[in-house]
């Protein structure tokens, strides 16, 4: 399905005079004419919305939920109310309204379904979205008004703060995570391929403080998120540690990240995250975790050893194997509870695989690969044969950040050997524009290079 993206600042009208003068509307322009069935579209924001305009781009689906046209609506004075009227054929109707800052900040297909996916346009920051839907049946020769409460679908990550930070601290990092990818014009959140969003934190003024201010607009959390810190202590490595929130961070609200760092015996973290609805006064959710939620505590590290990012320092008391979480140290990239079956991530890695500097082959690289695999490292209590992970595997572990250090993703990214049904690729993991992590398709196996990463799995029964 062909996709465009609308890049001019006057993205709404442009867009609602390109619809208007398709082929489409054209064959149906004098049955639009002829007919005596009027509907009247009337979109409003409600409280809460803060300064969103109620102007929309009104998608008109039929019963058949094939697009039919769009419409504009026209404020005519009024910022909190805006209506739109349109002559139809007799028959049911889904209306989608639309209301972004700006079209250009995202992207969708040329001719939308009710289940089309919007999501943020590629090199776009994130833009402010407001929607609403609604279904109206149309009889012969009536006139009918549907009302359309607009609602932002986005919400803000506006600050994020670590106070009384060691002197010897070089770096700071939090990630959050997982976000929904985008939104359907029916309202439906996307769940395939979650987002992760990382924020580097900069050293105030303020001794011991480290913040940012990135003011991030992103879809609600898919469910509870988790949220990670890594400090950097210049080259001793790094330690990071979660946090899963009690609650799903959801649209329509502002949230204020803020943790405090102490050391008096162990480690402890603790924090608040504040949540500031557009129009409301803040409130506190408040959270701490200690050296238990730690999840690595890196040295200088090597290749072949183990690897520092994949979270060998973390909970790991569980008796079977939970996805998302440590077993044996090995992360668990998925579980089939029905048969008991489960895949592990190495806690190792390895890169500068001596073939890789000598051999371009595609046949040699894969004997080479192939006799690593044999020989890798085994984990205690861990039986079976290492694999090259999927690409569906390396999606899901490549976001979490219990598998993959965030600090280690920029966005030039990552390389991992990828296992494909045809041959051998890899998957870059890279850093998007927002901050946000991605994984992209597999690619062909050229220019390779040793720093190209080795990062098994392995299928067990449990």
């Amino acid at each position: 399905m062909n996709r465009f993206v609308i890049h001019s600042a006057a993205a709404i009208m442009g867009f609602a005079c390109l619809v208007s003068c398709s082929e489409q509307e054209s064959d149906l322009q004098s049955v639009y004419e002829s007919s005596d069935n009027q509907l009247r579209i009337v979109t409003h924001t409600r409280g809460g919305e803060g300064d969103a305009s109620s102007v929309a781009s009104i998608f008109l689906f039929n019963g058949s939920s094939e697009y039919v046209r769009t419409l504009q609506t026209d404020a005519a004075g009024s910022y909190t109310s805006a209506s739109a009227s349109v002559k139809l054929p007799q028959g049911a109707y889904t209306l989608c309204a639309l209301s972004p800052s700006d079209l250009s900040h995202f992207q969708f297909p040329a001719t939308p379904s009710p289940t089309s996916v919007i999501s943020q346009a590629e090199g776009q920051a994130m833009g402010d979205l407001l929607m609403a839907s609604a279904t109206a049946s149309l009889g012969d020769g009536e006139s009918k008004t549907v009302n359309l409460e607009l609602e932002r679908k986005v919400l803000e990550l506006s600050t994020v703060t670590i106070s009384q930070m060691p002197d010897e601290v070089t770096a700071v990092t939090v990630s959050v995570a997982p976000f929904y990818s985008g939104i359907r014009f029916n309202g439906s959140y996307v769940e395939e391929s979650p987002l992760t969003y990382t924020f580097a934190l900069a050293e105030s003024a303020t001794a011991g403080v480290w913040e940012a201010a990135p003011h991030q607009l992103a879809f609600p959390s898919k469910g509870v998120p988790t949220i990670t810190v890594t400090f950097t202590r210049g080259e001793t490595g790094s330690s990071s540690y979660t946090y899963t929130a009690e609650n799903a961070l959801t649209a329509n609200n502002r949230y204020n990240i803020s943790g405090t760092y102490t050391e008096p015996l162990g480690v402890t973290l603790e924090g608040a995250i504040t949540l500031q609805a557009w129009t409301t006064d803040p409130s506190t959710i408040p959270f701490d975790f200690d050296e238990s939620n730690a999840i690595s505590d890196s040295g200088s590290g090597g290749s072949g050893t183990d690897d520092p990012n994949a979270g060998s320092g973390g909970s790991d008391n569980t008796e079977t194997p939970v996805a998302g979480q440590l077993y044996k140290g090995c992360y668990v990239v998925s579980v089939n509870e029905t048969n008991h079956t489960a895949v592990l991530l190495s806690p190792t890695e390895e890169t500068d695989i001596p073939t890789i500097k000598t051999q371009k082959k595609y046949k040699d690289l894969e004997t080479c690969l192939n006799g690593e695999l044999r020989n890798w490292p085994s984990v205690e209590g861990i039986s079976g044969t290492w694999r090259l992970a999927t690409y569906a595997e390396i999606e899901s572990f490549a976001l979490n950040a219990n598998a993959i250090d965030p600090s280690r993703i920029t966005k030039q990214g990552i390389l991992l050997f990828c296992d494909t049904t045809s041959e051998l690729k890899y998957a870059k993991i890279s850093m998007n524009i927002n901050g946000g992590i991605k994984v992209s398709s597999p690619s062909q196996t050229t220019g390779l290079s040793n720093t190209d990463i080795l990062r098994p799995v392995i299928d067990i029964t449990y």
